[in-house]
């Protein structure tokens, strides 16, 4: 797959989007980019990540005029304990991320984003809480995660979030997952492409690419906005 044009910076601004922060009860600070009467509402995991990248200017060269929530991850350890764990990151976005964001926002139609751990805390959220965001953009989700297990390798059978999923019932929500995995990555793309028919089997419409890159910025900043092309091309 190729870059994205929002990134390049020949490419012409659409509109002004402008930031504000937002203090949380935790000490981090939330910040949310919002452009005149937008049509949608991104939450965005790693927000303190896309912001070093620049995503601020690649926000207002987007397509379509959208609100996003960058949602602070913190350390390796704070990224543990929240991110791989549905309960636990549904009720952060839930009861701390949204009620922080302008009333106006959150009547928007939403979609949830994120890498690694983020990524899969974006399809736990769009499969077991659709009310909090029905739509999940997932690239090179960690679909390995068990929760008694210590870190390791992305290697053999999906983890917790595909062993819940496949005992549950077909569930009338129309959850919606844009996966995205790397070529070049230690079994990344195998994992997505295993659990891709078992979120298909829950009810999701799920789609999947493949990157040529590794675990790592350089294509997800692309992938990110060519996600956002394609929910919008639907």
């Amino acid at each position: 797959m190729g870059g994205h044009t929002v990134w390049e910076p020949s490419t012409r601004l659409r509109r002004r989007v402008t930031a504000t922060t937002v203090p949380q009860r935790d000490g981090r600070d939330l910040t949310v980019l919002a452009p005149d009467a937008p049509v949608g509402l991104v939450v965005l995991f790693d927000g303190e990540r896309w912001l070093e990248h620049g995503i601020h200017d690649a926000w207002e060269r987007a397509a379509v005029p959208r609100a996003v929530v960058l949602v602070p991850s913190g350390s390796l350890d704070r990224r543990r304990a929240l991110l791989p764990h549905p309960e636990v990151v549904a009720a952060h976005v839930a009861d701390e991320v949204l009620p922080a964001v302008e009333p106006a926002l959150l009547d928007l139609p939403r979609i949830v984003a994120g890498q690694s751990y983020g990524g899969l805390a974006a399809a736990a959220i769009a499969m077991l809480r659709p009310d909090v965001a029905p739509t999940a953009i997932v690239q090179s989700g960690s679909f390995h995660f068990r929760a008694d297990e210590p870190p390791r390798r992305p290697r053999g059978v999906v983890g917790d979030l595909g062993t819940v999923l496949g005992a549950r019932a077909r569930s009338g929500a129309a959850s919606r997952l844009v996966l995205q995995a790397g070529t070049g990555e230690a079994d990344m793309l195998d994992l997505a492409e295993r659990f891709a028919p078992i979120a298909r089997d829950a009810g999701a419409a799920v789609t999947l690419e493949a990157y040529d890159g590794g675990h790592d910025m350089d294509w997800w900043r692309h992938g990110l906005f060519d996600a956002l092309d394609q929910l919008d091309a639907r």
